[in-house]
């Protein structure tokens, strides 16, 4: 047989795989393939995501360390604002593949409802976020230690970014949904959009072009405005073509106040690990603040390429969870742990190599964005130790995601605070201050978290009472099955709570309070 014939029976099963697939529906697509196949579009996703902020540090690069330390700076705190976003995006993806996960008629208004609440709790919470930027911006300064001559770049890039909070809230409950359906590839295309319209708009906006001056951190800010309308606009098309949900305020009278206690109940803890990660970094960077605005912008810059080392280990966890929640809805629980195996596996392996891999080329790497010899030592200590950190780092994305996804809210944000603030933080002051060992210290601190708290949940995962729990709660019945919508459509919601009289007021801290309480 020739080499062409074996290329074309190659090309030919490709082919067929692909169009099984394409026949299967979302919930159905629980193999290694499907993981991996979810898990690519998912990488390049990531990768446009973080495109977003690098290339405006990237682009600040040739105006001097000032520019790139204050949107560092701002990021930082725009950081916590995306993870409550996403947090609430995650709770509904997780909600809504255990619905299709199930064998239920009524799915498609199940999800339909969960979407229509999902969004409105997010325009509500990035509604809030933004006030709180707004009045609250220079105490987070003064809590961070920035450097007063940062001050002006930073709040002029926190604020204009942070004025689009709202679309941002709605762009996460719209890639939600479309995560959930197995349409990964749909989010990669929203966010390619938004990176190839930040990185144009950022190239003319910074830097100027022909009559139009050169507007640096203001130009950066404007730049990423653009960009977060145009992936909003496109996000939502993908959600109207690729899906069948349908959202209305019809789901919200009665008000769901289950569906919303179970949203809560998933948002608020999953929230609460990574914001309290980007808590005690950001303790962690007024540390730093403190050595000076050169070794500020040696975080940055390691942060944003350490970013990259396990940026697949992100998409995994991310296409793992996904997949285990159509498992975790079926009952399929012995699936499900050699799925979460597997991804730990997978995660170690390409997060070791690649952190290795830019260990090797830190000079070329810290090239691309700086000369400066001072960050380029530095910048490779740091680099050294990043190699460990990343393994558990690898770990911890992945278990985060399994065990929230399997129903195990509580071990993940117990220990990540616990973990964090003692090691990370503690230790991090000890090393880097208290005995001079300056960012590496800090770093070699943040290693010890990582590897604590990996070990914790995998001995937490692997004792299996999340398939105890599990069991008992499928004994007890199903859930409430949601209101057949009738014709009325998403901006009626601005008129509800107008003739609510308090109850959903009265609601909304029923189910916070009752969601807090079960955390606890």
């Amino acid at each position: 047989m020739t080499i062409a014939a074996l290329a074309q029976g190659a090309q030919a099963r490709i082919r067929a795989v692909r169009a099984d697939r394409v026949m299967r529906a979302p919930a159905e697509r629980t193999a290694s393939i499907d993981v991996f196949a979810l898990s690519v579009p998912l990488f390049v996703e990531l990768f446009m995501q973080i495109m977003i902020g690098n290339v405006n540090q990237f682009m600040l690069a040739p105006f001097g360390a000032q520019p790139a330390a204050a949107v560092g700076n701002a990021l930082q705190i725009l950081n916590i604002v995306t993870i409550a976003l996403s947090a609430m995006g995650t709770a509904s993806t997780v909600l809504v593949t255990r619905v299709l996960g199930r064998a239920d008629s009524d799915r498609s208004r199940s999800v339909s409802e969960i979407a229509t609440l999902a969004l409105v709790v997010n325009v509500a919470l990035a509604g809030l976020l933004t006030a709180v930027l707004f009045a609250f911006w220079p105490q987070f300064f003064s809590m961070l230690n920035i450097d007063p001559a940062l001050h002006g770049m930073a709040s002029s890039f926190l604020l204009v970014v942070g004025s689009t909070t709202v679309l941002q809230g709605v762009f996460f409950a719209f890639t939600a949904l479309l995560r959930a359906h197995a349409r990964t590839g749909d989010v990669m295309k929203a966010s390619m959009v938004m990176n190839m319209v930040n990185i144009a708009a950022s190239a003319v906006l910074i830097g100027g072009a022909g009559a139009l001056p050169a507007f640096g951190v203001e130009g950066a800010a404007a730049a990423n405005v653009v960009a977060r309308v145009a992936g909003l606009f496109v996000a939502y098309r993908l959600v109207r073509r690729g899906t069948e949900v349908r959202m209305s305020v019809s789901y919200l009278r009665p008000f769901p106040w289950s569906t919303l206690k179970r949203m809560l109940g998933v948002g608020i803890p999953s929230s609460g690990e990574q914001m309290n990660y980007d808590l005690a970094q950001i303790v962690i960077l007024s540390f730093i603040n403190v050595l000076g605005t050169t070794v500020v912008t040696v975080k940055v810059y390691c942060s944003m390429i350490a970013g990259i080392a396990y940026l697949y280990s992100i998409a995994l966890s991310q296409a793992t969870q996904i997949v285990l929640g159509y498992l975790f809805g079926a009952g399929r629980f012995d699936v499900v742990a050699r799925r979460v195996w597997a991804a730990d596996l997978i995660a170690i392996a390409l997060t070791t190599c690649v952190s290795t891999l830019i260990y090797l080329n830190s000079d070329v790497v810290l090239g691309l964005f700086t000369a400066d010899p001072l960050v380029h030592e530095l910048g490779k200590q740091v680099m050294l130790v990043e190699v460990f950190l990343g393994v558990g780092r690898a770990l911890n994305i992945v278990m985060v995601k399994a065990l929230i996804a399997v129903g195990d809210v509580r071990t993940p944000v117990t220990v990540n605070v616990l973990s964090s603030w003692v090691f990370a933080v503690g230790g991090g002051y000890l090393l880097g201050i208290g005995l001079g060992w300056g960012i590496v210290g800090m770093w070699l601190a943040m290693c010890v978290d990582e590897w604590l708290r990996a070990g914790f949940l995998l001995a937490t995962f692997a004792r299996g009472g999340w398939r105890r729990r599990a069991i008992e709660a499928r004994s007890c019945g199903v859930a409430e099955k949601p209101k057949e919508p009738s014709v009325q459509s998403v901006p009626a919601l601005l008129a509800l709570g107008a003739d609510d009289d308090g109850a959903l007021a009265d609601g909304v801290v029923d189910a916070v309070s009752e969601a807090a309480r079960h955390l606890w």
